[in-house]
């Protein structure tokens, strides 16, 4: 955690494939620097979809709170990944980003051939 997705019109597939290493590298800096997070546990996830509205790319994004991630670290976080996508794209973005709560928050990593 954190953890970025990216929901983009189709129409912009090959747009995106293009870009993606330069878009991670640009987003998984901005998780390590702008909001403190464990390089480890960054997540970045780009998936095209058959329809966007109303603007062609949708980012939904979740971090863990905590007291370093206030409402001025995440707007400047939520402005970075707007430009490294605005940058690849040159289209319209919704940004969405949400904090949880650690309290509510269960994960697991399984490694392949971890699960019997």
């Amino acid at each position: 955690m954190p953890v970025i997705r990216i929901f983009y019109d189709e129409t912009l597939d090959v747009v995106m494939r293009a870009n993606r290493e330069g878009i991670q590298a640009k987003l998984e800096a901005m998780m390590r620097e702008v909001l403190a997070a464990d390089p480890a546990k960054c997540q970045v996830v780009m998936c095209a979809v058959m329809h966007a509205t109303p603007k062609p790319v949708y980012v939904d994004f979740q971090f863990r709170a905590n007291d370093h991630r206030t409402g001025d670290v995440v707007a400047k976080a939520m402005e970075h990944t707007a430009v490294a996508i605005a940058a690849a794209t040159g289209t319209g973005i919704r940004i969405r980003a949400f904090d949880i709560d650690q309290a509510v928050l269960h994960a697991l990593d399984v490694a392949s051939g971890d699960v019997s």
